[in-house]
């Protein structure tokens, strides 16, 4: 069953039915439509003939002109007066008779009969068929000048005119010609059909087989991504599509490489940052158990010491828990009008504490006044990030730059650290989740969130945002 579904069966399947249906269609052309077709045409032609001699009717060529319709055209051609006496008269075997009325002879075999009728110098050939009086009848039923009708046994097609000096023109044109035809036709395609079918049939398998290769080494280089092996053979040169999927493959493939590896440091950061509060939690309730209890003061500082590693596990958890629920249903967003240079600010005096303690300095240039509509609390969450990101980032300096600036209708907030920056090849992925910067100075409670929680909520609020790696590093948003 897996086989019958295969690409290259397939393909060969629908070659194979559209070969098919091509035969078909000339099946139908050829042989069952031919007859119809053709007599549309003839009946076509015969009209403008007949439209075309009886506008020349009168002048001193006319009956030249009704022998070259008549041989053009493979008509049958009288001129008769309103009696039905001959008057001219005129075929496609015209041509064969000699200017003395006499037959010509191919082989020793006459073209017409000894018994009819035989006037050269009237034109006249042979006897007025029996169509022509049905001719006379419709004209005079229809009280017209022209009529046109296929005869009761389809045999032929008549149309005939009553001409400007009175007489009669009588025109008409056999439609049961192409029966041999169609037999010919008939025979012809049962031999091109047999030849090209069997023809199809392996051109198809060739071509299946020539498309079925590429694909088929392109799905086992999937399956080999999936099963971790993140540099397959890709095979290319086949066409641009199949090797724009073989790039694509191949950039997933480097891309899956990448995340899986993050999601490895990423396991081995959370299990480091989740074991060492748990240890100092349980060590320190220990002590307050053996050996503080008993002493206030020491009970107090222990105390305080298992609330805050408390405290930072569960702020990691919940920096897990918050990204995972952003991916999963989307950023919520409460807009409204802010203050940015409050917010900002807001932010900042949030790591004054951290600042006096470790000695670092925040360089603030922020406009005042700059308002937004934006989520005030999904908005500070990005500043905070950025600024934390910087503080972790810096040099020994220990100064990072945070900016605000407005103009022309758009709002830049920006923060500098003077770190050593962000390596080319770590670039690309500084947004991804999991993913922390060898050169991270503070590892303490790493989770490698930060910059991807900042980018939904930046993606959220459809601002620009983005990171220049020069002289250190400058994260940036615009609204």
């Amino acid at each position: 069953m897996k086989k019958r579904k295969s690409f290259g069966v397939k393909l060969w399947l629908w070659f194979v039915l559209f070969a098919a249906a091509i035969f078909l269609v000339l099946w139908l052309l050829q042989t069952v439509f031919l007859q119809s077709f053709y007599n549309d045409m003839a009946i076509r032609g015969v009209e403008r003939a007949a439209k075309e001699i009886v506008a020349h009717a009168g002048e001193t060529d006319f009956y030249s002109l009704v022998d070259s319709a008549a041989s053009e055209n493979s008509l049958l051609v009288f001129v008769t007066d309103t009696r039905g006496n001959i008057l001219y008269s005129a075929d496609a075997y015209k041509g064969l008779y000699g200017s003395s009325g006499q037959k010509e002879q191919q082989n020793g075999n006459p073209y017409f009969s000894s018994d009819e009728v035989m006037n050269w110098e009237k034109g006249a050939l042979r006897n007025l068929p029996y169509s022509y009086e049905s001719l006379i009848e419709k004209i005079k039923e229809n009280g017209s000048n022209s009529v046109g009708f296929v005869t009761e046994d389809n045999a032929a097609y008549v149309t005939g005119s009553v001409l400007p000096d009175g007489n009669i023109l009588y025109i008409s044109m056999p439609l049961g010609t192409v029966g041999g035809t169609v037999r010919i036709l008939r025979l012809q395609l049962v031999w091109v059909s047999a030849l090209s079918l069997v023809l199809g049939f392996v051109l198809a398998w060739v071509i299946s087989k020539r498309f079925e290769k590429p694909v088929a080494q392109i799905a086992d280089s999937a399956k080999a991504i999936a099963g971790g092996d993140f540099h397959p053979e890709l095979p290319r040169g086949f066409c641009a599509e199949l090797d724009e999927l073989s790039d694509t493959l191949g950039e997933t493939a480097l891309r899956l490489e990448k995340a899986q590896n993050a999601q490895r440091e990423f396991l081995a950061n959370v299990s480091h940052d989740l074991r060492t509060p748990l240890t100092m939690i349980k060590g320190y309730a220990e002590m307050v158990k053996d050996i503080s209890w008993s002493d206030g003061e020491k009970r107090e500082k222990d105390l305080d010491i298992i609330t805050r590693e408390a405290d930072r596990l569960t702020a990691l958890v919940n920096e897990i828990l918050e990204f995972s629920a952003m991916r999963s249903d989307g950023v919520p967003l409460e807009y409204g009008v802010i203050d940015l240079s409050r917010a900002v600010r807001d932010v900042i005096e949030q790591f004054a504490p951290f600042c006096k303690q470790n000695g670092y300095v925040i360089e603030t240039e922020i406009a005042d006044g700059v308002t937004v509509r934006a989520d005030e609390t999904q908005l500070k969450r990005v500043i905070y990030n950025f600024i934390d990101n910087a503080v972790n980032h810096t040099d020994d300096s220990k100064k990072i730059k945070v900016s605000l600036t407005s103009s022309d209708g758009s709002v830049r907030f920006a923060v500098t650290d003077y770190g050593k920056g962000i390596a080319d090849e770590d670039l690309p992925y500084i947004w991804d989740r999991y993913y922390t910067s060898r050169n991270r100075k503070n590892k303490a409670a790493v989770s490698g969130l930060g910059l991807s929680i900042a980018k939904e909520i930046l993606t959220a609020h459809r601002a620009k945002f983005g990171v220049d790696n020069m002289s250190g590093c400058t994260f940036w948003f615009e609204l």
